[in-house]
């Protein structure tokens, strides 16, 4: 199984490390890629990420899902490219799998269009929750089918947990003791 996890200027570190950290460890195959030219990567506390490719480079055909962390800037930019909305469409079509936390879902899933008739969490800002609709659900992480979403920053092991559990069920036990000692 092998995942992409995309990354743009403003992306919420821990929501992306974090949980490429977890995935990592649950023995998935995760590939990070940013929107830059370039692969460096700027998080919105400032924690420079140097991608393992560009987005320019990418064959999604490689892919069995993709990974959108939220935080503002990252996921108003993801939001804003053309090439990611329709990653996203054409992965939703194929039922591969798309995950997205905090601002992702509210900001990117709905500029890719395809949450009519789906439940989704998001970080709980008014702002999101309105655009977000009926769509919303008060939770911290959801899934419905191959759609895996989470609250927010403080929810980045609930979200990597129903990842993997999703792909690999019975390995987040493992993982999440292993890793977090407390689970």
């Amino acid at each position: 199984m092998k995942l992409l996890l995309l990354l743009a200027n403003g992306f919420e570190e821990i929501e992306a490390l974090g949980t490429l950290d977890l995935l990592r460890r649950g023995g998935l195959e995760v590939t990070t890629c940013t929107l830059n030219q370039t692969p460096l990567t700027l998080g919105a506390h400032n924690i420079a990420v140097e991608a393992e490719l560009c987005l320019t480079e990418l064959d999604s055909t490689q892919f069995d899902g993709v990974i959108l962390p939220g935080g503002l800037g990252g996921s108003q930019a993801l939001a804003a490219t053309h090439g990611v909305l329709e990653l996203i469409k054409e992965y939703m079509t194929q039922e591969k799998y798309v995950a997205a936390i905090c601002a992702a879902p509210a900001l990117v899933l709905t500029a890719a269009g395809i949450l009519e008739g789906r439940k989704v969490t998001c970080y709980p800002a008014p702002e999101f929750i309105e655009i977000l609709g009926d769509a919303y659900l008060s939770a911290k992480a959801h899934v419905d089918g191959k759609l895996i979403t989470a609250a927010g920053p403080g929810c980045f092991t609930d979200f990597a947990r129903a990842i993997l559990e999703c792909i690999q069920p019975g390995v987040s036990a493992d993982v999440f003791k292993a890793a977090l000692i407390d689970a």
